[in-house]
């Protein structure tokens, strides 16, 4: 293979022919002519750079794709900074690796997919969900997309709960291996910058409530790793990484991108970045224990049976305590992203905003160690 991009332009169709020859994507004798860049997820993805690929071929091109979605690590250093500190990228990577294809819900095909630790180079090649419908976090999902996500999400849980599967995949960190539950002192370091930036604008009480949150933070994440079984979690699932196939209500509905903080725990904490950060105040005021039941539906469903040791209760609470710890995402990429634009900004404030204020709504600070 010859050099892989470091950035979204830098992409020619040599290497993009190779790519894709590589992984058998296209034939042998089939020649990517020219590219077309378009950059795309400004103010949307703060940790990489994403390009929408036009492809033209020189000469015949069977059942080859005409454009896809390339994805290479920000060159923005602070993100990078935060994107190689949590192996964000290599997380990704292994993803596409070892699970993508089969992981119960829809993600993007993988058409290349280049991961050097040692050299700190990634880059993926993946199907264009272009035709799919998004919706933009900063307004807010409603209620009908936020249920489909939560039982889509819902089915990946119960997929992998408790399972030999989950407990051998090593690559991806569980929430007690440093690079996860180190976000505690990641959060305490960044939260002085965090509130030079957003405190103005933080309901009130969120400022004993951050300062519980860093303070506690191991211990709370221990707890629940302790008292929940563990199984493959997003991270990250919110709905700037969903894409909705609006000809279809089946399984493959809901798209789901971005698997960068992807990791072993509770998978109620990929419900409650959701409802917390991804729905209007209002709105999840509104419908929060009806979107907590249909999870909790699904995953019964899914697993032939509600699982043991964990009740309707159980996942209400445990809601109720990850809508504390998803503060961390606002708290520290408030603090160390460079959010590149007016979009990026206005995003990272709302994220702030709503996360802080459904936690101490939901009385979150309750459920955390003393």
């Amino acid at each position: 293979m010859g050099q892989v991009p470091t950035t979204t332009e830098s992409a020619s169709a040599a290497f993009v022919t190779e790519a894709l020859r590589s992984t058998g994507a296209i034939d042998a004798d089939t020649v990517v002519a020219e590219v077309e860049h378009d950059r795309i997820g400004e103010g949307v993805g703060l940790m990489c750079e994403l390009a929408r690929l036009t492809l033209r071929y020189g000469g015949p091109a069977h059942s080859a794709p005409s454009s896809l979605i390339l994805k290479v690590p920000s060159n923005l250093p602070e993100n990078r900074g935060v994107g190689n500190h949590f192996r964000l990228y290599e997380r990704e990577g292994r993803f596409y690796e070892h699970v993508g294809r089969s992981v119960g819900v829809r993600t993007p095909n993988c058409l290349f997919n280049h991961i050097d630790v040692d050299a700190g180079e990634f880059a993926l090649l993946l199907e264009d969900f272009g035709g799919r419908t998004m919706v933009s976090q900063i307004a807010g999902m409603d209620a009908e997309r936020t249920h489909q996500a939560a039982r889509a999400i819902a089915r990946v849980h119960a997929q992998f709960w408790d399972s030999p599967a989950i407990h051998a995949m090593d690559w991806m960190p569980r929430a007690i291996d440093p690079e996860v539950i180190g976000a505690g002192h990641t959060y305490r370091e960044s939260w002085p910058a965090f509130l030079a930036l957003f405190g103005d604008d933080l309901p009130d009480g969120a400022v004993a409530l951050g300062e519980r949150v860093g303070s506690t933070w191991e211990t709370a994440i221990q707890q629940t790793f302790d008292d929940v079984p563990m199984t493959m979690c997003h991270g990250d699932y919110r709905a700037d990484n969903l894409m909705f196939d609006d000809t279809t209500d089946g399984a493959d509905h809901v798209g789901v991108l971005d698997w960068q903080i992807a990791a072993r725990g509770p998978g109620i904490g990929d419900l409650a970045y959701l409802i917390s950060q991804s729905m209007t105040a209002e709105t999840r005021r509104a419908h929060d224990r009806d979107i907590v039941s249909a999870w909790y539906d699904e995953l019964c469903s899914s697993l032939g049976g509600a699982p043991d040791d964990y009740s309707r209760v159980d996942a209400w609470d445990g809601y109720r305590v990850a809508s504390a710890s998803m503060t961390a995402i606002a708290v520290i990429g408030g603090a160390h992203a460079d959010p590149a634009n007016e979009r990026g900004r206005e995003l990272l404030h709302d994220m702030a905003v709503r996360s802080f204020s459904a936690a101490l709504e939901l009385d979150a600070a309750s459920l955390l160690p003393d």
